[in-house]
């Protein structure tokens, strides 16, 4: 049945939605998960999902151009799905950045697999964190659960990108900054609080070598408030990822 024309064509725009939201997910999308197994995913979802997909009201189009339209608005559904999930690392490694560059970690970067580029300590090991919360709540299951969704809510070929929908997405960009500055809250008030209380010791103490002891007073002052505060950094995820999994299912309903 698979090799029909009809069936054919919609496994192929099935398809082409799961491996957009495989590739651009946060966790699944990342350097680490091996190609092979994307791709070998995206077909085996395409397959379990072709069977379920309601019977089209018309029949798909030949043309070639009227299909790779259709085949671009599906590959918009996946890739506008992950990046609205992948803000919330973002706001993460906002977070880190903060971190690091008021405790001196800014000074050296480690090398994240997942992003393929040079971060910051601590943004890799908040990083970190929230990619095991995420796994550790089956956050990937819900993501696969609610791409699924996604068929009956924005069945093939009725997918419509309105402005006000690519709006709320820039609005999701500009609350990556804020949820950032509440993750790096309890640490970076420590820090600060830190910073002056030595600056007053620079002035009532001048003998007082403040470059020698304030890395070593920060850089002990951040891990003790990071472990201190680990607990609350889980809560925050746990919200963050709520809202995230809400605001996609928002975006898919406001694509319809």
């Amino acid at each position: 049945m698979l090799f029909e024309a009809e069936v054919f064509k919609v496994f192929v725009l099935v398809m082409i939605r799961v491996s957009a939201l495989l590739v651009s997910a946060p966790v699944l999308g990342s350097a680490n998960f091996p190609a092979r197994a994307k791709i070998g995913l995206a077909v085996l979802l395409a397959a379990l999902l072709t069977p379920t997909i309601e019977r089209l009201q018309e029949p798909l189009p030949d043309a070639y151009l009227t299909l790779g339209l259709m085949a671009g608005a599906e590959l918009a559904i996946g890739l506008l799905m992950g990046f609205a999930m992948t803000l919330v690392f973002a706001a993460v490694q906002v977070a880190g950045e903060i971190i690091d560059m008021l405790s001196g970690f800014s000074l050296m970067n480690v090398f994240n697999p997942a992003l393929e580029t040079q971060v910051p300590i601590f943004g890799f090991f908040l990083y970190i964190v929230a990619a095991l919360y995420l796994l550790a709540v089956d956050g990937h299951l819900l993501m696969i659960r609610g791409l699924v969704r996604t068929f009956s809510t924005m069945p093939l070929g009725e997918v419509a990108v309105r402005p006000e929908v690519l709006g709320q997405v820039g609005r999701w960009g500009s609350l990556m900054f804020v949820d950032g500055l509440v993750i790096a809250a309890p640490v970076a008030g420590a820090l600060l609080l830190a910073y002056v209380t030595m600056g007053l010791m620079g002035r009532v103490v001048p003998q007082i070598h403040l470059f020698a002891v304030g890395f070593p007073f920060t850089i002990a002052l951040a891990l003790l408030m990071t472990a201190l505060f680990i607990g609350v950094y889980a809560d925050i995820l746990d919200g963050m990822f709520r809202r995230m999994f809400q605001g996609v299912s928002a975006l898919t309903q406001g694509m319809t």
